[in-house]
């Protein structure tokens, strides 16, 4: 004979939804039963002597409440007040502030060497460079001979289209 199925899941889920999957409810505390009675006897303890230094903590909050802000403020540590590199022109003072402070001491000497190189008087203006040679100003010689002598140089020059042209040779003697 064939075995018949007695535990089967099959169609049952019909059923189970019926009503809602329930999860099942944990415990919220342990069970105390079979606890040796002398731990049960501290943990009454501890329970009424946390109710009653949270009971002193809250009077001690209400009077603090109670009392105006000027003695809150008197409770209140005065706040550091942060070091400040002075910019400008630099000295010995401003180097001692660099070294002394907290977070600039490691590498004092490069933010030293950093002010002493902006506070150095630069000049505004640079001298513009001429691209023009100074011979090209001058009549081209009428000799050949004159013309070997002349030093070959570079010369830049401006075609009529405005762009610098850079050629090596001798200009004058062509223009």
């Amino acid at each position: 004979m064939a075995k018949s199925i007695n535990h089967t899941t099959y169609n049952q889920s019909r059923k189970w939804h019926r009503n809602g999957i329930k999860k099942h409810q944990s415990q919220r505390y342990k069970s105390l039963t079979g606890v040796d009675p002398k731990i049960l006897r501290n943990m009454h303890f501890v329970k009424k002597h946390n109710k009653k230094s949270l009971k002193k903590k809250q009077a001690n909050n209400a009077k603090a409440m109670s009392t105006p802000a000027e003695d809150n403020k008197a409770l209140v540590r005065p706040k550091k007040a942060k070091p400040v590199i002075p910019d400008g022109i630099s000295c010995k003072l401003d180097q001692l502030t660099c070294i002394t402070h907290p977070k600039l001491g490691n590498c004092a000497h490069n933010h030293v060497a950093r002010i002493l190189r902006l506070s150095q008087q630069r000049p505004k203006q640079r001298p513009k460079l001429s691209l023009k040679a100074p011979y090209l100003a001058q009549p081209p010689p009428k000799d050949a001979q004159a013309l070997r002598k002349l030093p070959l140089t570079a010369f830049a020059y401006q075609c009529k289209s405005r762009r610098a042209v850079v050629t090596t040779g001798l200009l004058s003697a062509w223009d």
